[in-house]
């Protein structure tokens, strides 16, 4: 049997230039990760619609902060925790690449277009219970 929440992934966060500090890039190893790929199907009455999709779920919910939580802390802070949103980039595997310009942050999404996804949404249940997660999603 497979366990599940074993798999690692790392996340590129885009960090928006907010008037006081330029605009940057935060990379961050996420432990207890499940990684499922599956198809998603849409439909609108007679056309239906497959899309590949993706979603990284994880019980690294303790190092998790919402984007403004992870905006107020101080940035030697930062380091402990990890934050998501849309357009923020995931890397199926632990990887050490570093970022440092817009640039470079494209050139890794080419880099590991085969082995990673841009957000498209972010699914948080942290209730303090032992279901609690935080999904990841590329749909």
């Amino acid at each position: 049997m497979t366990e599940f929440f074993q798999d690692k992934v790392t996340i590129y966060n885009d960090i928006p230039d907010d008037g006081i500090n330029d605009r940057h890039f935060d990379r961050f190893v996420i432990e207890k990760c499940n990684i499922s790929k599956g198809r998603l199907q849409n439909s609108d009455g007679t056309l239906e619609n497959e899309v590949k999709a993706i979603t990284v779920t994880t019980k690294d919910v303790n190092r998790y902060k919402s984007p403004l939580e992870y905006a107020k802390l101080p940035q030697d802070k930062k380091t402990n925790f990890f934050t998501a949103k849309i357009n923020d980039f995931v890397v199926l595997s632990e990887v050490d690449d570093v970022v440092s310009s817009a640039k470079e942050f494209s050139l890794l999404q080419q880099k590991y277009k085969d082995n990673g996804f841009s957000i498209t949404a972010v699914n948080s249940s942290i209730l303090g219970m032992s279901v609690d997660n935080i999904q990841l999603i590329h749909a």
